[in-house]
């Protein structure tokens, strides 16, 4: 019989060794893209930094893990109430897939509508917030403030600072 403690080391070495399996293909991938006529640093430059980041972080998950220390452990944290095991906080398992299918959702509507950048990213944040909180009136406020304001920021970066087309 497994352990859950065994069950979970098992569990934390298989994610840092295919964090590094992944950071490496993606690195070897990046490696074939055809050098760029106008960008001196190529095409191949951010998905090879992102690759060597993931191989970073793996291989120090990979020194946890193999050091004894779990992953997911943690002895403080800055969210009051994490790790603690309280009954008002009932395990949501459909909560993934509802983020998941929501950002399908997000994508689809920018796609085939005429909803502007601005609206859909506005609603999909705001949506996000709600879904993954208890709604309350404060909740609400909070969750609609933020959506609309990430929308905004990233409106104004992507749409005037870079001068992207957005749907």
């Amino acid at each position: 019989m497994v352990t859950p403690d065994r069950q979970a080391r098992r569990a934390d070495l298989a994610f840092s060794v295919v964090t590094i399996a992944l950071g490496a293909f993606a690195w070897s991938e990046a490696r074939l893209l055809p050098p760029s006529r106008f960008d001196p640093l190529g095409p191949g430059a951010f998905p090879r930094a992102i690759s060597a980041l993931l191989v970073l972080l793996g291989a120090i998950a990979l020194l946890r893990v193999l050091r004894g220390r779990g992953l997911g452990d943690a002895e403080t944290s800055l969210i009051l109430g994490v790790g603690m095991t309280d009954s008002a906080h009932a395990p949501r398992p459909w909560l993934g897939l509802a983020a998941i299918g929501a950002v399908f959702v997000y994508a689809l509507v920018l796609q085939v509508t005429p909803i502007g950048f601005f609206w859909a990213t506005a609603a999909f944040i705001t949506g996000l917030g709600l879904l993954l909180g208890r709604v309350t009136p404060r909740s609400l406020a909070i969750a609609v403030a933020v959506g609309f304001g990430a929308s905004g920021a990233l409106t104004l970066l992507f749409g005037h600072g870079l001068r992207l087309l957005l749907p």
